[in-house]
């Protein structure tokens, strides 16, 4: 009878030691040391990749543990992200004080950072300008592609149409802005420049340039300008502003300069 109970207590022992030694199966777990197998973390008895930055030190300074996922992230490099390098940044900046280990991705430092025409502000490249809609150049200045030049007016150049020298409709605009221009400025002496295209003979173009630079002399003295005051030049076809075989350029080409002296 003893012997019986010895035996039977052996027995009870023996599967007490087993259940014991069985534990959870992963990913469930009592402890970090049953998760430790698969470099793991025990978390509301489950197996976790991380529960803190801590354990996603393998990404380096800018590692971190989603808290919702429990799972490790490293930098993406957007602009605000983690970095510890300008390589970890897809901009090449990264901005950190000078015994911070860390920082965060910013599209500029230094207007170098950016590209031409722009510069950096507020660690973000934006276009280089002095002036816009919402910042007004100050008084006698006025706004050009961002910048502030002088509010003043420019003489303006006149065209004719091929083998002509009469003055056309819209050159006689421009001429009645030309005078008031000059009038503003106090421009008292011009210099009449008569310009042709490049077909015909050389000859024929210095006398077609004449005749254009002396036709627009007449508008301007009826406009009140002195015959003084102005002189008259012809290059003919030497100094066209446009080299193309268009018509477009011949265009351009078939002017009279209005420059003050």
């Amino acid at each position: 009878m003893r012997l019986a109970k010895l035996i039977t207590l052996a027995l009870s022992l023996t599967a007490l030691v087993a259940l014991s030694a069985c534990g959870p199966k992963y990913p469930n777990c009592d402890s970090d040391k049953q998760c430790r197998g698969v470099g793991e973390y025990c978390f509301n008895k489950t197996c976790v990749k991380c529960i803190d930055d801590s354990h996603c030190a393998e990404l380096g300074p800018c590692g971190r543990c989603n808290v919702g996922s429990h799972t490790c992230e490293g930098t993406t490099g957007n602009i605000g992200d983690c970095c510890s390098l300008d390589s970890d940044c897809s901009s090449n900046v990264c901005l950190k004080g000078a015994n911070d280990l860390v920082g965060k991705c910013v599209e500029c430092i230094q207007n170098t950072d950016c590209g031409q025409g722009m510069k950096c502000a507020n660690y973000r490249c934006v276009p280089d300008t002095e002036c816009s809609d919402e910042t007004p150049c100050p008084a006698g200045k006025k706004c050009e592609s961002g910048r502030c030049v002088a509010d003043v007016c420019q003489l303006q150049n006149i065209y004719f149409d091929f083998d002509e020298y009469a003055i056309r409709a819209d050159a006689r605009d421009v001429l009645n802005n030309d005078t008031n221009c000059m009038r503003e400025r106090g421009i008292e002496n011009v210099s009449l420049e008569g310009h042709c295209d490049d077909r015909g003979a050389d000859e024929y173009n210095l006398a077609l340039g004449n005749r254009r630079a002396n036709a627009v002399k007449k508008f301007l003295k009826t406009l009140g300008l002195r015959d003084g005051n102005m002189s008259t030049i012809s290059y003919g076809e030497e100094r066209p502003t446009c080299m193309d075989a268009t018509e477009s350029c011949w265009g351009k080409n078939r002017r009279v300069e209005v420059l003050p002296k």
